[in-house]
């Protein structure tokens, strides 16, 4: 069964070479039709795991300064929207990703994933997607499609630091946000009414130290219901942003493939479970291609994600196919996956 992503990805199990696969083609399937940050559902050829989650407020209110407020107050609706904060001490949660490219606009928008400073665990309003313009998109040399610039690879041009990772400390500028407002969700779609809270349009994002990442919160029977809801907003503004585990589940195959497509792996609980953090379909470094699970019978003993909008559909993203998973995706080397950074 194939998709409009290619997606090959070998496997080596007990010294045999194994296939998992669900195609997805090489052209991008993750720009924007219209506003910034409406994409679609992930990476293509050159262009690194898109996105729908981000305001389209270019340009920003002058001068980078603002009152200093805490993810809690930004979440809780404690400061409303439109309103620029310094936001301080806070923890990178996750890589940095491309979250989306506007073919109208061209804008190519990033973003991290940030924690409340001081936790052992994650908790509700603890977490927030942090999001910065980058260098607009452009046609290559001899090409006709154009891309935003590879991370890892070329100058992104936006606030955040290219080569952050999960445990860095962060100071913050940004203007609150929540996007989209209103969702525009129509079948086959799923009805979201909710909007993402953000802090959009960073113009600054200073690295000032390194602390231990909160383990992600053990979400319960309750929660899990949730996670997918289309008219939870008080579930959604809690929990959106932060880091999260579901324990002791299993999937539900797509066409007999544990991986269906644009990376997505079904939970038999209905959770859907994203790779765009860390997909890159430029990439050579087996870190960026999607993860690789080969028994539609498995069960996991965790998967920890993001709780995070794509396009209309809530569910999780994970930052990392072998750290985030237990068991990791079968292809990888180490405990965790190691991104391309710039020298």
């Amino acid at each position: 069964m194939l998709s409009s992503r290619a997606y090959l990805a070998p496997v080596l199990l007990l010294g045999l070479l194994a296939t998992a696969v669900h195609c997805r083609s090489t052209e991008t399937s993750d720009d924007a039709d219209d506003d910034d940050g409406a994409g679609g559902d992930g990476a293509g050829n050159n262009v690194g795991g898109g996105n729908n989650t981000g305001g389209d407020g270019v340009g920003g209110i002058a001068g980078c300064e603002g009152p200093e407020a805490t993810v809690e107050e930004i979440t809780t609706g404690a400061i409303g929207q439109g309103a620029k904060v310094s936001v301080n001490g806070v923890v990178a949660m996750s890589h940095k990703w491309l979250v989306s490219h506007s073919k109208t606009s061209h804008n190519c928008l990033w973003g991290v994933f940030v924690s409340a400073p001081g936790l052992t665990e994650t908790a509700p309003n603890s977490g927030v997607l942090v999001l910065s313009y980058g260098t607009k998109a452009s046609i290559p040399e001899g090409q006709t499609q154009e891309f935003c610039p590879r991370l890892g690879q070329d100058e992104i041009g936006d606030q955040i630091p290219d080569n952050i990772k999960p445990g860095d400390v962060l100071d913050l500028v940004g203007v609150v946000d929540r996007f989209p407002d209103p969702p525009m969700c129509e079948a086959p779609d799923p009805p979201n009414q909710n909007g993402m809270l953000q802090l959009n349009q960073v113009c600054k994002a200073t690295i000032t130290g390194t602390a231990t990442p909160p383990t992600p919160k053990v979400m319960t029977a309750d929660d899990i219901t949730k996670i997918s809801s289309t008219g939870d907003k008080e579930f959604h503004d809690s929990w959106g942003g932060v880091k999260v585990r579901i324990e002791d589940v299993g999937v539900t195959p797509e066409a007999g493939m544990v991986v269906g497509m644009y990376g997505i792996i079904h939970l038999a609980n209905g959770v859907e479970v994203g790779d765009k953090l860390y997909y890159r379909g430029y990439s050579n470094n087996v870190c960026h291609e999607g993860p690789v699970f080969s028994d539609p019978n498995m069960t996991f003993e965790r998967v920890d994600g993001f709780h995070y909008l794509n396009w209309c559909s809530w569910g999780l993203q994970t930052n990392d196919k072998c750290g985030d998973f237990a068991p990791s995706s079968l292809d990888c080397q180490a405990p965790t996956c190691t991104p391309d950074f710039m020298e």
